[in-house]
């Protein structure tokens, strides 16, 4: 009996096993493409620089905590987009010791079959049949939420792990133990610490709508378990705060420092989903069209699913009998509603009322947990008809055959009456894939009447969404040949150079002949902005440009000076190098001679060293952004930071020749992120522990 027992896991863990494998190769037909090409838009202008400046931090030895090189200096570490905490971009900085556009296309493969592989999990939990999971995953990784963000890295993180975490709460609920207790803290952390906070704001309702459902359940069912459930799920929430206490350390700690850390008005929430975006069901070209015909941007224009699971999410629905199914279902019916946000004003209470959503600036994001909860149901309607394939094969051909006339008469009718090329082009482009896949599938199921040919069957249903990812990808994921050379250049640089002026992206840019990476030059060539791209800025800095901002000029001062003169003002000026502001009325200076003298010799993420000399005591400016943790020493003794010009640091120089460090120290962050990378080890060993052992394998 054990030997049988034995024999069943292996076979079953063999058949996951299979089945993952061709989910990567689901991922790399469908994006493989992204590692010949370079990414667009948002990807190469602000998540490509900067993972590349934290991925080369970590491999010169320096900490990525500071970002000397954006907007003054920013502290890399409390912006959720950064990365800084994401384990895989520490193993990616180990692994290939530099960022490049093969490397990002790796992450962005990796990513997407982390999702399908979570998803598989997720929907085998529900139908507790491999097969319909495995083709419900692909359509997950395939959607039009990986296409269309394919730009947006911290919002394909999120969606990467987003799987793995209701799969690990759902478990946790219905068999708590130590297996389940620890899996949580994992993907949730990562989640947390590589997504963008948006998904988490929701998944937080979602996953407290779930936890609802089983308490109810368990008060009608099986009361004695309740009590077993509750602790377990607490000691996996202690242990989720520890393991994401770097990050969440950091973000609480910035709220009152950045520009957007309270709520947002409600009508200046931007890109939400559209009445025109629904036709991405049908036309997933459509969705990834523009602002012309979504009416919105083009990443936010698709809830594309897959062709093949609109019909199977029909009979989910009509023979669904799981009642937590039908909880995601309400779910997905109101992100649904959450995503059109100002096209629908009801939309507003909840932005207003609801605790964190009125954080949430892009409604689109919302399409996520519409598209995940409606593939479960596709995948329990084809476990339905799997299992009931002789009582409804004729319906089934019958149904494609009468989709594949549909998509050829919307060709026909629009070829003859559409007068607009690009709305011809995008939905003629789709149903010129959906004809032939929809009258193929229709023949194999016809004619094919063994349940054998379900396989043949789900080759079909997952080659029409790889198909439609390439076609779409052009659109949204990855660009021209021109960037990629550009990146190349840009990324060529070593070490950490020492910067001599302040400048902007766009300066920088024609600089150095990378006009396309126009945003956020300044972590490429290692040369200090103040002033690029990045919606993660601080108020003060804010401060300090506005007079450059409301007159559209430039600002120039070298990175280190010695200014002639301090005055005491509280309004923004424009800037020089003769005289520094403060804000502190006993901060007031004059100097007596000119005779000063300074010079960077270092300038590295969290450090920088100047050889200085002067005739008389003096206050030094460095232009650098002051935030908490910045210590500074003269001669290796410490001394106080002031602040200039409302934004920078300044420290004050007696007379003579000295050296002055400046380092940006945070002990505490070291420590909390220590423990999160040894939670996270510890939590993944002892998982394979236990699961080897549940699983009966004998050495």
């Amino acid at each position: 009996m054990e030997r049988k027992r034995n024999s069943v896991l292996r076979h079953s863990r063999t058949a996951d096993f299979t089945y993952l494998a061709l989910l990567l190769i689901v991922s790399l037909l469908g994006y493989g493409r992204y590692l010949f090409h370079a990414p667009i838009y948002d990807f190469y202008n602000f998540f490509f620089p900067y993972r590349y400046s934290v991925v080369d931090a970590i491999s010169h030895g320096a900490e990525p905590f500071w970002n000397p090189y954006q907007s003054m200096g920013l502290p890399a570490h409390a912006d959720p987009q950064s990365g800084v905490f994401y384990l895989p971009v520490w193993l990616f900085a180990l692994i290939f010791g530099k960022y490049t556009t093969v490397m990002c296309g790796i992450e962005f493969i990796f990513h997407t079959f982390v999702g399908g592989a979570g998803f598989y999990f997720l929907a085998k939990h529900f139908t507790k049949d491999r097969l319909p999971a495995f083709v419900s995953a692909a359509f997950y990784l395939l959607s039009g939420f990986f296409v269309g963000n394919g730009q947006h890295l911290s919002w394909i993180i999120s969606a990467a792990w987003l799987p793995w975490v209701l799969f690990s709460f759902v478990k946790l609920m219905e068999e708590p133990g130590l297996r389940t207790m620890l899996l949580f803290p994992v993907v949730f952390s990562l989640m947390f610490s590589g997504g963008y906070p948006g998904f988490v704001f929701v998944l937080a309702y979602v996953l407290v709508a779930i936890a609802i459902y089983y308490v109810i359940s368990g008060l009608y069912h099986r009361r004695k378990d309740i009590l077993k459930m509750t602790g377990f799920a607490v000691a996996s929430l202690g242990i989720t705060l520890c393991m994401c206490a770097p990050a969440l350390y950091s973000f609480w700690e910035a709220r009152t420092e950045i520009t957007r850390g309270a709520n947002l008005d409600f009508s200046k929430t931007a890109e939400a989903f559209t009445q025109q975006g629904l036709l991405s069901l049908l036309f997933p070209y459509f969705g990834v069209g523009g602002r012309d015909l979504t009416g919105t941007d083009p990443s936010m224009g698709s809830i594309y699913l897959g062709l093949f699971a609109l019909p199977a999410i029909v009979v989910g629905l009509r023979r669904n009998r799981n009642t937590l199914l039908w909880v995601l279902v309400g779910t997905a019916v109101l992100t649904l509603i959450a995503a059109f946000g100002t096209n629908i004003p009801a939309n507003r209470f909840g932005f207003e009322h609801l605790p964190l959503l009125g954080h949430i600036r892009l409604p689109g994001l919302y399409r996520l947990f519409f598209i995940t909860p409606m593939l479960i149901v596709a995948a329990a309607g084809l476990k339905y008809l799997k299992d009931n394939w002789q009582e409804h094969r004729r319906s089934v051909f019958i149904t494609l055959y009468a989709m594949a006339g549909t998509f050829a008469s919307s060709l026909i009718i629009l070829t003859k009456l559409s007068d607009d090329v690009l709305l011809f082009e995008k939905v003629v482009i789709g149903a010129l894939v959906a004809t032939p896949v929809f009258l193929l599938a229709a023949i194999v199921c016809h004619f094919g009447k063994s349940t054998r040919v379900l396989a043949l069957l789900a080759v079909i249903m997952i080659a029409e969404p790889v198909v439609q990812a390439n076609i779409c990808g052009t659109e949204t994921i990855y660009t021209a040949d021109d960037v990629r050379e550009q990146l190349a250049k840009a990324t060529s640089a070593e070490g950490f150079p020492v910067p001599d002026m302040l400048s902007s992206s766009q300066k920088l840019a024609q600089k150095h002949g990378l006009n396309a990476l126009w945003t956020n030059v300044g972590m490429f060539v290692k040369e200090v902005e103040y002033d690029s791209y990045n919606p993660f800025r601080l108020y003060r800095h804010k401060h300090m440009l506005q007079r450059y901002d409301e007159a559209d000029s430039a600002l120039s001062l070298p990175i280190v000076f010695f200014p002639n003169a301090v005055v005491y003002d509280t309004l923004p000026h424009f800037l020089t190098t003769d005289t520094a502001y403060t804000a502190l009325k006993d901060g007031i200076f004059v100097a007596n001679s000119e005779n000063a003298y300074c010079q960077t010799v270092l300038f590295e993420p969290g450090r920088v060293e100047i050889n200085v000399r002067t005739d008389e005591a003096r206050p030094l400016v460095l232009c650098q952004n002051y935030y908490k943790g910045w210590q500074a020493t003269i001669d290796g003794k410490p001394t106080e930071i002031a602040t200039a010009n409302f934004a920078m640091m300044s420290v004050q120089i007696p007379a003579g020749k000295h050296e002055v460090v400046f380092e940006y120290r945070r002990p505490e962050l070291k420590w909390l992120f220590m423990f999160q990378i040894i939670g996270t080890v510890l939590c993944i060993a002892l998982l394979c522990g236990v699961t080897i052992r549940k699983l009966g394998v004998r050495s």
